[in-house]
């Protein structure tokens, strides 16, 4: 069944041969194109709800209690049970903390949710923590974050962000973010430049990350060091018209491959911004090869749908948007179920069959 979907889901990068730039100049930038400048009208696809897929079986929104608010989710499966974490509104308006809760096997919650403790602020940083994702790598249970540096010379309006992971550990008294490094130093670091949704995976026991997707860049973090050498650097071009490719899931073996999320976004008109130009989110699927140099395989050919995606509550949020921000997945042998966020406001699960 897994496989039906995968082929459903996917279209085979056919054609197409990947690349490796063992020498390739990591100082050049790769900026994201100006989206605020590029307003595209899909005239067919109006009602972007209309895309939706056969394999789509429904979605469900969990409602997390003390947090009516809660977005952008990542799911794990750890220690014989399931975790979700969210991102969540304090009473003062601010989104740092990171919210924990278990779900059953009906991916519900259950029992309270709490706050992943950290021992202080992280280092070289303010508190101003996002997007955290959640991954199991040789019996240890990890969380992916970024958080904003703390600098001078820089107005305080600006944030250059930098990516985080820590061990998470857990006792009577909740759940603990340990010794957290930052990755200060990589091959394509911009000191103007903020990095964001790096798609953390284990390989044999060993964290990995997907700096990026066009080039498929793989770090490998040197603990201790606040650095990560690059173990590939690969392109392979992708065909993707909904905006500039970006990590969303930790990446899974799947059936011999490892599987991940990604999110795009870019402005266009449809019928959910009623007519205006508007920041629009996209999720899609790729996979990319189990064994070194971790090639791009396969990538939906266009945007995972389902009624409710863009349809539903509206928000004040940080400018006009319609979000679909997927942040982690489960998988057996018959189904996938993708955590995503919805209007940075909302957490849902989307199961496909």
């Amino acid at each position: 069944m897994k496989r039906l979907l995968l082929a459903s889901l996917l279209l085979t990068v056919a054609g197409f041969a990947s690349y490796d730039y063992p020498s390739y100049d990591y100082n050049y930038d790769y900026p994201n194109p100006p989206e605020e400048e590029q307003i595209v009208d899909y005239s067919s696809c109006d009602d972007l709800e209309d895309m939706q897929q056969p394999f789509v079986l429904g979605l469900h929104k969990l409602e997390i209690e003390g947090h009516p608010h809660a977005f952008n989710p990542s799911i794990v499966r750890w220690n014989g049970e399931i975790l979700l974490s969210f991102r969540t509104y304090l009473e003062d308006h601010s989104t740092s903390e990171i919210g924990l809760v278990r779900l059953d096997e009906e991916l519900k919650p259950i029992g309270e949710p709490s706050f992943l403790q950290f021992p202080g602020c992280d280092p070289g940083c303010i508190l101003k923590r996002q997007d955290p994702r959640l991954i199991e790598s040789n019996g240890r249970l990890l969380v992916v974050y970024n958080n904003v540096l703390d600098r001078d010379d820089l107005e305080k309006k600006v944030e250059i962000r930098r990516m985080f992971v820590a061990e998470v550990e857990c006792d009577e008294n909740g759940f603990f973010a340990c010794e957290p490094e930052c990755f200060f130093f990589f091959d394509g670091m911009n000191p103007q430049r903020s990095e964001k949704n790096w798609v953390p995976f284990d390989y044999n026991g060993k964290l990995l990350l997907s700096h990026s997707l066009f080039p498929h860049r793989i770090l490998e973090p040197l603990t201790g060091t606040n650095s990560c050498c690059t173990l590939h650097s690969q392109y392979t071009p992708l065909e993707w018209k909904w905006g500039h490719l970006r990590g969303g899931t930790p990446a899974l073996e799947v059936d011999g491959q490892y599987l991940a999320f990604f999110h795009s976004s870019t402005n266009l008109v449809s019928r959910h911004s009623k007519g205006k130009p508007m920041l629009h989110y996209f999720m899609g699927a790729y996979t990319f090869s189990k064994e070194e140099p971790f090639a791009i395989e396969k990538m939906s050919p266009e945007p995972i749908s389902a009624r409710g995606f863009y349809e539903g509550e509206e928000y004040s949020t940080w400018r006009p948007l319609r979000v679909v921000f997927p942040g982690g997945f489960l998988a057996d042998d018959d189904h996938i179920w993708v955590a995503y966020g919805r209007q940075d406001h909302e957490v849902w699960i989307i199961k496909l069959d």
